[in-house]
């Protein structure tokens, strides 16, 4: 099912807004006006009342003020206004009562009182029409009481206020409508850039993963979006980059056991050869099967890495013993090269035994296979703001600043003529970098004249204690 468009959706938001803004501003204008229209309809009975109270006490007698019917129809303008003048015993002075309606009993307001919209009466007659009525004594000539009754139909206003109403309900659907064509119109041309987007990232492929997409002349609002898309296609490009060179490596590094392993066999079969020979030949075979082995074992590792799919087994390690246990791993490796292992390590770390073991380990192998000759591996800690450093430390020939930053690169040797029998197959520095990566910290390399010192930091707060171990 397709989803309505994000232009569809605004607009018809900026329509329901608009609408509910111009029906709050109408209920406003028609209540101001149907207060406005009552006010002066209570204004012009209250006066009604004050003008006949003054022509009665002025005239000189009732019979005049009877003779002369039309003089107060011509006052009250029109059919929709009733005015009676009653004497105490119930009979008629003046009746104008057009519809003949009968009234109910209304409190009359004292003559002495001056009346307020408050003794207003609205009364709604049997036939349903609304009368706003007010009621007063009065004296007519001669001192005698009279009773005023002023009334006016309302049906004049309910008709003006529901032609307004009408118009206010048409003018809020109109502008509804305006609002919401407008809207969808000012959208569609302020999206424009994001289609223009939507274009640019459509013509990206793996083929042209090196293309940006532009940010000039990006809106704000779509510049940081346009600026995390560049970065996640720098990204994209630099990992299939490497993937494209890490096949080559593993294709290279696989081809040289395989291509000594066919070449091997195929001698051993083209001519008799003895036992001993046979047994030699398998031998040397084990020996690459045991490469090939410890290659796939590795890039497995990488891979679970990479994927985060190793959860850490985090410990509080007493790192003199890690250091102490790797020490009597490679110590008869050592004597055989003439080095001599010294463990400084000291104070606690919270990290994955296996994983620092391993990460330790393959430095430690590193720094034996290319000590020189009677010098000392030195493990060691170095505390800095906010970061603890793991270091090995050994005495060799200086590596090149322009392989330095490619250490940890898969399959990458500094010379690749010095492969021994049992080593990582390029990839031990690559691990370390991964087992690194998984706790969060960083390795970092540096080489001169007075030797080669790898480190692992580990961010104080998350990972080293405060507290020291006990020196063994």
């Amino acid at each position: 099912m397709r989803s309505r468009s994000i232009a569809w959706r605004l607009a018809l938001a900026f329509a329901l807004v608009c609408a509910l803004v111009l029906s709050a501003i109408g209920v406003f204008l028609y209540r101001s006006l149907a207060a406005e229209i009552a006010y002066r309809d209570d204004l012009a009975l209250l006066g009604r009342l004050e003008q006949v109270r003054a022509l009665l006490a002025d005239s000189d007698s009732l019979d005049a003020l009877q003779a002369r019917p039309r003089l107060y129809q011509n006052m009250l303008g029109n059919l929709d206004s009733l005015l009676l003048v009653r004497r105490a015993d119930g009979s008629s002075v003046i009746a104008i009562n057009p519809r003949q309606r009968d009234l109910p009993t209304l409190n009359a307001i004292p003559r002495e009182q001056t009346p307020q919209r408050r003794d207003v009466l609205t009364w709604q007659a049997p036939d349903g029409a609304e009368l706003a009525l007010l009621s007063g004594e009065a004296q007519g000539p001669n001192g005698e009481p009279l009773t005023i009754i002023a009334g006016k139909v309302l049906s004049e206003r309910e008709s003006m206020l529901g032609s307004y109403r009408m118009r206010l309900y048409l003018s809020v659907g109109i502008g509804a409508l305006l609002a919401f064509a407008l809207g969808l119109l000012l959208l569609r041309r302020g999206l424009q850039p994001l289609r223009q987007l939507s274009e640019a990232v459509r013509g990206i492929d793996l083929r042209s993963l090196d293309q940006r997409l532009p940010d000039h002349g990006t809106p704000a609002e779509l510049l940081e979006p346009v600026q995390a898309l560049n970065g996640m296609l720098a990204r994209l490009d630099d990992s299939v980059q490497r993937l494209s060179q890490f096949s080559a490596d593993l294709a290279h590094e696989i081809r040289t056991p395989l291509h000594t392993l066919l070449a091997s066999n195929g001698q051993a079969l083209n001519h008799p050869r003895s036992t001993a020979e046979y047994q030699e030949v398998l031998a040397s075979n084990m020996e690459e099967f045991e490469r090939l082995k410890r290659m796939a074992e590795n890039l497995m590792f990488l891979a679970r890495a990479e994927q985060a799919e190793r959860a850490l087994n985090l410990q509080t390690l007493v790192l003199h013993s890690v250091g102490s246990e790797l020490c009597d791993y490679f110590e008869a490796l050592a004597d055989d090269r003439d080095l001599r292992l010294d463990n400084q390590l000291h104070g606690e770390l919270l990290a994955d035994q296996q994983l620092l073991q391993r990460a330790l380990g393959n430095l430690l192998a590193n720094a034996v296979r290319h000590a020189d000759s009677g010098t000392v591996i030195s493990l060691r800690r170095r505390d800095e703001s906010g970061w603890c450093w793991l270091q090995v430390h050994n005495h060799g020939q200086a590596i090149a600043p322009e392989h330095l930053g490619k250490l940890f690169d898969r399959f990458y040797r500094v010379d690749p003529s010095r492969a021994e029998p049992g080593d990582s197959g390029g990839l031990g520095l690559a691990i370390v970098q991964s087992i690194m990566q998984l706790h969060g910290g960083q390795v970092r390399v540096g080489s001169d004249a007075d030797g080669t010192v790898f480190e692992l930091g580990f961010v104080v707060s998350k990972w080293c204690l405060n507290r020291e171990a006990n020196q063994i």
